[in-house]
């Protein structure tokens, strides 16, 4: 065993996929390890609370391990847990999520419904952000810029990976291109494509990418740039949007709009926020294009929904139109901003679907003010989501129910939808 390698015995998993060991007094984060394993693993770097290592040999192996499907696994930095089985996957996600709720949120016993399991394991995601790097396409190392270039990724539906080579003969054609964001419709069988670049690619050329190395389901592509986090559009060649169908409803999606990835999740997605709810005026926070908004305008009476992305807001106000729904109305404002025009209403339901973050002291505020009736918290993050419960529960509510939905199996992601009442 080198100097630069220990031997570990693995109690669990935690948030980010690692697996906790602890030796000499010493808390080692173990990646690509499973829960109760004796493993050899390489220290990669000394942090200040802990120490983070990658298995290098597999000692005594969990039951639960399995040989991951992927050749770039443990290279490409999308995926955690490939090398667990799925319930075990799930069943870990779940115990993180009661743990987290348990530390951060001091919830004693969090009232955790069994999870919703994703229906496919692999091939659910709709939407893909490929890297690009000396035009070559694939995805980058974890926590770093290294490119990995990849054929086919088995967490994107089979459609996005056979798209995968024109992509790459693109990506000899756009200079300096650094990204390209796919998304496909199940329902219409076609793909929106975007490219960002640093520079504007002339139009010319992207027209004649889009006529000749594309295939004709490609029906519309778009020239961006990116700084930091913020993607803006220079110009779009083609149609701006697709249509999808989820929860009996049909959502355009515009190539600037959020949609959640995981298609074979959409329907119970939406049944579990709808379940069990009536109210006379509702508030939908984050409401992209209405993927909520509109299954829950059907429960009750009057719903607004805002986000502060304008193609979702005119998505969302066509969708609605198209769907008939004529107790639902949208406008352009973030979370704080709606709330605060809201102040003193009486609301009967607020739902969040808030980014990582979370939501801000200002908006938990506000809602502590305002007392909606019901709290219906969508969460991709239990740390944030704990942190905010912990706020709510102090400030005179319950928490219901609590459940995880696995949207994005495979990796660490953690998404839930929390149920709060108000204390009377």
């Amino acid at each position: 065993m080198s100097e630069n390698s220990v031997r570990l015995t693995v109690e669990k998993l935690v948030y980010g996929g690692y697996g906790l060991a602890r030796e000499n007094n010493k808390v080692f984060l173990v990646r690509y390890s499973a829960p109760k394993e004796f493993v050899e693993a390489e220290i990669l770097e000394e942090k200040r609370d802990y120490t983070e290592a990658q298995v290098k040999k597999v000692i005594i192996p969990s039951p639960h391990r399995r040989e991951a499907p992927c050749p770039y696994f443990g290279s490409c930095g999308g995926c955690q847990l490939q090398h667990l089985d799925y319930e075990t996957q799930v069943s870990q996600k779940n115990d993180i999520l009661r743990e987290t709720l348990s530390r951060i949120g001091r919830i004693a016993n969090p009232p955790l419904q069994d999870p919703i399991r994703s229906d496919l394991e692999f091939g659910y995601r709709v939407r893909v952000q490929f890297k690009v790097k000396n035009q070559k396409v694939g995805f980058f190392r974890l926590g770093e810029k290294e490119l990995v270039e990849i054929e086919e990724c088995p967490l994107a539906h089979p459609r996005i990976n056979a798209l995968i080579p024109h992509l790459k003969e693109v990506a000899q054609r756009i200079r300096e291109l650094q990204e390209i964001h796919v998304f496909y419709s199940p329902k219409e069988d076609k793909f929106l494509v975007r490219f960002i670049t640093p520079i504007e690619t002339d139009r010319s050329l992207l027209e004649k990418v889009k006529d000749d190395f594309l295939p004709k389901d490609v029906v519309g592509v778009g020239d961006y740039s990116r700084l930091r986090l913020i993607l803006t559009k220079r110009y779009w060649i083609g149609t701006e949007y697709l249509f999808v169908d989820a929860g009996g409803f049909t959502y355009r999606v515009s190539g600037d709009s959020f949609f959640q990835v995981n298609y074979s999740l959409w329907d119970r997605f939406i049944q579990e926020v709808v379940k069990g709810v009536s109210f006379r005026k509702a508030v939908d926070l984050h409401c992209g294009v209405g993927f909520f908004t509109l299954p829950l305008a059907k429960v009750g009476n009057f719903i607004e929904g805002s986000d502060s992305n304008p193609s979702a807001v005119n998505d969302a106000t066509y969708n609605a139109k198209v769907n008939q729904v004529d107790n639902a109305v949208f406008v352009k404002a973030d979370a704080y901003r709606h709330l605060k025009s809201r102040g003193g209403e009486v609301l009967d339901l607020v739902l969040l679907d808030p980014p990582r973050s979370g939501l801000g002291d200002k908006e938990r505020d506000l809602l502590l003010q305002n007392k909606p009736e019901r709290i219906i918290y969508v969460s991709c993050n239990p740390s944030t989501l704990a942190r905010d419960l912990k706020v709510f529960l102090k400030g005179g509510y319950t928490l219901e129910r609590v459940r995880l939905i696995d949207m994005f199996p495979q990796t660490y992601h953690i998404e839930s939808v929390s149920v709060l009442r108000v204390d009377r």
